[in-house]
This record gives structure tokens, C-alpha cells and sequence, in this order.
């Protein structure tokens, strides 16, 4: 498709995200200018499927890689590593805006951010951004990508940026090195990850602990309630590549919302004002919505990430460390043995106590954390045994209720496996 071009359009009824090469064309994006969905032919599709799968085999082969962040391995991690990366869920982020660029954030501020609809054709707002490195220096990110090698091409004008909301592990640099390692894209990463504030919605814990062993979010729509998010700027490259890492969720997209960009929620109270307001944005959303764990009081309600910031919270709020303290308790007697049985047989959970998040130096009133790793690490060894209790999950889950939602895509099934 030329640049100008009018996208094309058809329109698919959701269905189970199949293998690149089994599709004709994909609904999977949208082109910001224009605000109107926009097709990656099966032709395309085929092509990225190709070089991908030539570069994993080398990748997997290798098994070396590390990624920007120190520390970070994709590839034989220790059991410690395996256990931290599940306790870090959902990941620091900065506390500003940021550009992720081949495995590291470059910050800037807020306010300097210029969305991609008032960029007329031209990439000059961002390149022109003062954006700050690891390092501390300040530079032009213009600048940045030549001093990284990156090719002008991957950001080319004819490359449009979706919006897609970044709600949990997506707005960290970590889980970014992860999905977008420089094996699979050699010509170079650039996602714009732009802070916001979403009104009337709430990141809630999805009904899943994924395959990296973390209680995952999920967005939840709460009148009243004002959460800090991200935006992420994908190139459709990125995009494929981020869908393939989103097993167990859909792809959706939201319309009559009020996404206040470039802004914290600190600002937000404070009456500062957003370079934009957006009404429509594309986010994942867990397939089976938001798990609802029964407490002795307030009795069955969602959990929101006591990490992930908000004003107005409607919800308790625990931290992963102390959701995966819940987990273990609720999940007590679910075995192996429930995934022989249909799934309207699993066992409820087990009724929790009354359980608030614990504010630091405080001590938590519900049972210690004594083998909580050894808890994390039989959903990392024991598959079978995880999937027993994510089914077990889900049927204590509720669906995404909010009337302006329009399913894309349904990505694999509630037991995918996550990114690796």
C-alpha cells in the first residue's frame, strides 16, 4: 500500500490467532492518521513469518542472548532469575515518557511529546525530541538513531503508528527487550511509549498466571476511577510481533473512551493539561476478563496491580507478591486431577480472608511468604499443573463489560503459552 493510499478493509469475525502463513490478510492495526483500521496482506504476512522463523532457528540454536537491561536473560535463566522475573511483573518503567531504541529508554518529558496525527508527513517531531539515554546524556533522538546504526527505513513515514495501550508488563524496557530482541529485528526497535491517564477504567488481575510464572493485568472498566497507562507506537512489524506474544488475550479496540496523553496521574491532580485527548485506542484484554477472587469480605471482587497507580481505585489492590500469596490460597486444592473433568466441574476457590495491600514497612496480615518461591516455580516446572489452575481461574472470572469494545482478534486460547 502506497503512502495515501485508502487502507483495506475486511472485516473478520473473531477466532483463534493461526499461524502466519494459514492467513490471507489480518484486521490486526490501525492507521493513526486516519483513524480507520489498516490490512497486512497474507503476502507481507508470509515474508515476516519467513525471516522470523530463519532468525529464531539461529536464536534458538545460540541461546545466548541478553538484552539491554542488565541482568536480563531470555535464554537459560537460573531458577532465581526465573523466580524474580515472576515476582517483577508488572516491571519498572520510567516515570515519564520514553522511546524504546534497541534494548534501552531513552525519557523525555511529557509535555514534549507530539502525537503521530499532527506530524503532517513529516518524522521531524520525533526526531527532534530531546530525549535523555542510560547514560544521562541529552540528545536529539534524531541523533540517537544514527549514532545506533538504525535505519531510517523501519520509521519511514509509509510505516504507521498504532496506538495500543500498555497497561502491564508492555510499558516496562525489560518485557520490551523481551518481545523485540535486535536477533529477530536486525535492522532496529523503535516504540514511542508515551505516558497517560485513562479515565473510568481500572488494570485489574487477569485469570491467568502465565508461563513465566506471573498473575498478568488486565484492564477493567470503573466509573470514577482515573489509572496511570502507556501507549505504545508500533510499527505493523512490531505489531505481528506483539500479537504473537499476547497468547490467552484479544485484540481490541475501544471507542468513546477519554485517554489523556502525555501526562501522569501526579499531573492529572494537580489540573495539568494532556497534549491530547484521544476517544479511541487498541488494547489486549485478557479473553475470559478479569478474575474475581472470593474474599470473606468485601466478598468475590477484582484485584487491581497495587503497582500500577490510580486515583478513585474502586477495588483492593495487592502487589505481585502478595496476589501470588492469594493465588496459593485459593488455588490450595486444585490438582492435576481437574483438567480430567469438564470444566464447569473444577473446584471453587478456596474463600480467602479480608485482604488489603500492605503499605511498606507494614506487615502483611495474611500468611507469610514461607515457599512462595517454591509455589512460583511449580507453576514454571509443572505445565500441567498450571494449566490445571488457570482453568480453575478462569471459571471464577468475569467477561469485559464495556459496551464501546469491538474484538479484533482472539489470540490462542486462555492456556498459551506467554513470551518466552
Amino acid at each position: 500500500m502506497r503512502a495515501g493510499d485508502a487502507p483495506i478493509v475486511r472485516k473478520q469475525r473473531p477466532r483463534p490467532f493461526a499461524a502466519l502463513v494459514d492467513r490471507s490478510a489480518i484486521c490486526c492495526c490501525g492507521r493513526w492518521q486516519s483513524g480507520q483500521p489498516h490490512v497486512i496482506s497474507g503476502c507481507q504476512m508470509r515474508r515476516h513469518a519467513a525471516r522470523l522463523q530463519g532468525v529464531r532457528r539461529g536464536y534458538v540454536q545460540a541461546c545466548s542472548f541478553r538484552a539491554g537491561a542488565p541482568g536480563l536473560v531470555v535464554c537459560d535463566e537460573t531458577m532465581q532469575q526465573r523466580i524474580d522475573r515472576a515476582k517483577g511483573y508488572p516491571y519498572a518503567r520510567p516515570d515519564t515518557s520514553y522511546i524504546f531504541c534497541n534494548g534501552a529508554a531513552y525519557t523525555f518529558c511529557d509535555n514534549s511529546w507530539v502525537p503521530p496525527s499532527k506530524w503532517n508527513g513529516s518524522l521531524e517531531p520525533l526526531l527532534q525530541l530531546q530525549v535523555t539515554g542510560p547514560d544521562g546524556k541529552t540528545d536529539k533522538f534524531g541523533d540517537v538513531l544514527r549514532s545506533q546504526g538504525v535505519r531510517s527505513s523501519i520509521i519511514t513515514n509509509d510505516h504507521h503508528l498504532t496506538p495500543i495501550l500498555a497497561i502491564g508488563s508492555n510499558a516496562g524496557p525489560e518485557q520490551l527487550a523481551r518481545k523485540f530482541p535486535l536477533d529477530l529485528f536486525p535492522d532496529g526497535v523503535v516504540v514511542p511509549v508515551v505516558q497517560c491517564v485513562l479515565r473510568d477504567f481500572d488494570v485489574c488481575y487477569a485469570p491467568l498466571i502465565s508461563s513465566y510464572g506471573s498473575a498478568t493485568a488486565t484492564l477493567k472498566h470503573s466509573p470514577g476511577t482515573d489509572v496511570s497507562v502507556f501507549v505504545t507506537y508500533l510499527t505493523p512489524i512490531l505489531q505481528q510481533r506483539m500479537h504473537e506474544t499476547e497468547g490467552a488475550y484479544t485484540l481490541c479496540k475501544l471507542e468513546h473512551v477519554e485517554l489523556l496523553e502525555g501526562l501522569s496521574l501526579q499531573q492529572h491532580m494537580k489540573g495539568l493539561q494532556p497534549v491530547s485527548v484521544q476517544a479511541s485506542v487498541y488494547q489486549y484484554n485478557h479473553q475470559d476478563g478479569t478474575l474475581h477472587l472470593p474474599f470473606s469480605n468485601p466478598g468475590k471482587s477484582p484485584v487491581a496491580l497495587a503497582e500500577i497507580q490510580a486515583a478513585g481505585r474502586q477495588y483492593p489492590a495487592l502487589t505481585q507478591v502478595e496476589m501470588q500469596l492469594a493465588l496459593r490460597a485459593a488455588l490450595k486444592e486444585v490438582s492435576t486431577a481437574e483438567l480430567h473433568h469438564n470444566k464447569a466441574e473444577v473446584a471453587e476457590l478456596h474463600t480467602l480472608p479480608s485482604m488489603q495491600h500492605a503499605e511498606p514497612g507494614e506487615e502483611h496480615q495474611h500468611s507469610g511468604q514461607e515457599g512462595i518461591d517454591e509455589w512460583i516455580m511449580s507453576n514454571l516446572d509443572q505445565p500441567t499443573l498450571r494449566r490445571a489452575r488457570v482453568t480453575a481461574l478462569t471459571k471464577a472470572a468475569k467477561p469485559f463489560q464495556f459496551q464501546h469494545c469491538e474484538v479484533l482478534m482472539v489470540i490462542g486460547t486462555s492456556l498459551s503459552t506467554s513470551v518466552k
